[in-house]
């Protein structure tokens, strides 16, 4: 099985613990490792957006700088979460690292459906671990 199928899966609300694969990928996706490569890739896009303000870019990446500018401090807010101790969920995980590649999204197409502020918003909630109640079903 490939990472971005297993990614998907667990984007689209696959429990890891399904199978061994999605367990593994969840592993790997939250470690500490490839939270703290997602949180330097966020603070990448916020500068490099703030270093092209000023001057004409020629990249082969086409960011929407006004998007980015605009949600800069949901962004950066993102990365510190990742960068944090608290436990995060592989959904959330996925999530970020979709908007980081997602071309139809609002970091790189400025008629997406959503803002970034927005998108910002759902992958936190996605992240967020809910403890379940020992007491509760």
């Amino acid at each position: 099985m490939t990472r971005s199928w297993l990614d998907r899966q667990i984007a689209a609300g696959s429990a890891s613990a399904e199978t061994a694969a999605l367990d593994l990928r969840a592993r790997q996706l939250t470690s500490l490792r490839s939270r703290l490569r997602l949180a330097r890739e966020l603070r990448g896009v916020v500068e490099y957006a703030e270093r092209i303000a000023s001057r004409p870019a020629f990249s082969a990446v086409v960011i929407d700088r006004r998007s980015v500018i605009r949600g800069r401090h949901a962004i950066l807010g993102l990365a510190e979460r990742l960068e944090a101790d608290d436990p995060v969920t592989p959904k959330g995980i996925t999530l970020a690292r979709r908007f980081l590649t997602d071309g139809l999204g609002p970091l790189f197409n400025r008629n997406s459906q959503h803002t970034v502020i927005q998108v910002v918003w759902n992958i936190n909630d996605a992240l967020e671990v809910v403890e379940r109640d020992p007491i509760s079903p």
